[in-house]
Parts: structure tokens; C-alpha cells; sequence
């Protein structure tokens, strides 16, 4: 059987990785979404931004936004005063998806609120004008609310890392729920909060590179190989 040479397979591989980035498909199996942070008075100031993907329990996202998580009772308050209720949690989180993510965000559901809030997002597509409280999970300003990183300390959540961050005055009702990541594809005012066992939040971010950065990348790489196909025809 005839063997191709390495510039061919690798611009076969290209040509697929352009198409895929280029045509806005998902990846490895992942929903994307549309999540609009808007920034308030509360916790620290961060700029504005889309966020284009939702990550959860490996048991009910596609692969490719899958984590696997636990949550436990927080001893100390972050970002504000304890509100006197035993509803602060340490969420530990470990990416099982294979991909990078940055800029998370843990976002409550319709009815849930957030003490150690930034903010609040929007569900842009599925429940337009609903804002719900946010933070971005990170170690920086007055909210530094990510405990541990296990990788690397430069807010990229990386393909079998594990994080640890702190939900403070985390309001669920009469009853205190610990954070429930089960909701693939809906969030903020499009993912009612649910009690005994029910969804009542959600982590938002963006994937590392972002499409358009791999859909550069792939077409540069293919117009050098183009570049040295020709040189080889010209000598």
C-alpha cells in the first residue's frame, strides 16, 4: 500500500481542523452557549464578556464541557461578610473534557442567590433581559474566591486539573443546597432554580484557544505548506 508523505497527512489534518473552526461546529462533543456578563458595584471590577460555553457533571454534559465535581461546607466567608446561614461552599471541580477553558464564571440559577457575586449574567438566547448573579472564579482583588489550582496558578482550567473555589451567602431558599452543575445548555433565567437535589447553578467560560484563534492557526499552516509546494514545483 502506497504511503503518504508527511506534508500530505498533515494538510489533510489541517484542512479537517480548518474546516471544523471555521465553520462554527462543536467540539468534541460540547454545546456552545451565549452567556453575557455584565459587571456591577458588587465584588471586583471585570470587563464585560461573552461567554461561549457551560461546564458540568461529566454524567449528564457532552464530553467535551465535562467535569467531574464535589462540594463540601466552607469554613470562611470570601469576598463579603457571612450572612450568619450555613450556606458557604467549597466546590471542587476536575476537567475531564480535554479541553482548556478561561475566564469561568459560577452563575446562579432563576431564584438562587450569590453573596460573593461580580456581577450577573444573561442567557441571551434562552431567557433574554434575565440577569442572575455571578462571580469569576479567580484569585484576584477583593473576591478571591479560587483557593487552589493544581496545574498551574494563570486561571486557565486545564485538561485534568482540579480546582477549588469558594460560593459565599450562597442563597437557595428556605433550605441551604449545596451548588448542583446538572443543567446542560440552560443557565442563569433560562434554568429555574430546582430544591431536594435539583439544579441551582451553573460555570460558565470561554475555551482556550477560542475557535477563531484555532481557525487562524490551521489556515496559516496551510498557506505554508502551499508556499513550499510551489517553491518545490519552481526548482
Amino acid at each position: 500500500m502506497k504511503r503518504q508523505s508527511l506534508p500530505q497527512s498533515l494538510r489533510s489534518v489541517l484542512i479537517a481542523a480548518a474546516a471544523i473552526a471555521t465553520s462554527g461546529s462543536t467540539i468534541a462533543g460540547a454545546n456552545p452557549v451565549a452567556g453575557q456578563f455584565v459587571n456591577d458595584p458588587r465584588g471586583d471590577a471585570i470587563a464585560d464578556l461573552m461567554l461561549n460555553r457551560e461546564i458540568g457533571d461529566s454524567t449528564l454534559f457532552p464530553i467535551g464541557d465535562a467535569i467531574v465535581y464535589h462540594d463540601h461546607r466552607a469554613i470562611a466567608p470570601v469576598g463579603v461578610a457571612d450572612d450568619g446561614i450555613a450556606n458557604d461552599w467549597l466546590v471542587h471541580i476536575h476537567n475531564v473534557s480535554g479541553l482548556a477553558f478561561r475566564d469561568l464564571f459560577f452563575v446562579a440559577d432563576a431564584g438562587a442567590t450569590i453573596g460573593n457575586a461580580d456581577g450577573s449574567i444573561e442567557d441571551t438566547i434562552g431567557a433574554p433581559g434575565a440577569r442572575n448573579d455571578a462571580f469569576r472564579i479567580d484569585s484576584f482583588g477583593v473576591n478571591q474566591n479560587l483557593m487552589t489550582e493544581s496545574i498551574a496558578a494563570d486561571g486557565i482550567f486545564q485538561p485534568g486539573e482540579e480546582w477549588e473555589f469558594t460560593v459565599t451567602n450562597f442563597g437557595t431558599g428556605s433550605n441551604s443546597f449545596p451548588p448542583a452543575l446538572i443543567s446542560p445548555g440552560v443557565f442563569s433565567g433560562s434554568s429555574p432554580m430546582q430544591t431536594f437535589g435539583g439544579t441551582n447553578s451553573s460555570i460558565l467560560g470561554i475555551t482556550v484557544p477560542e475557535p477563531s484563534t484555532l481557525s487562524i492557526f490551521a489556515l496559516m499552516a496551510l498557506a505554508s505548506l502551499r508556499r513550499r509546494r510551489t517553491a518545490k514545483k519552481d526548482s
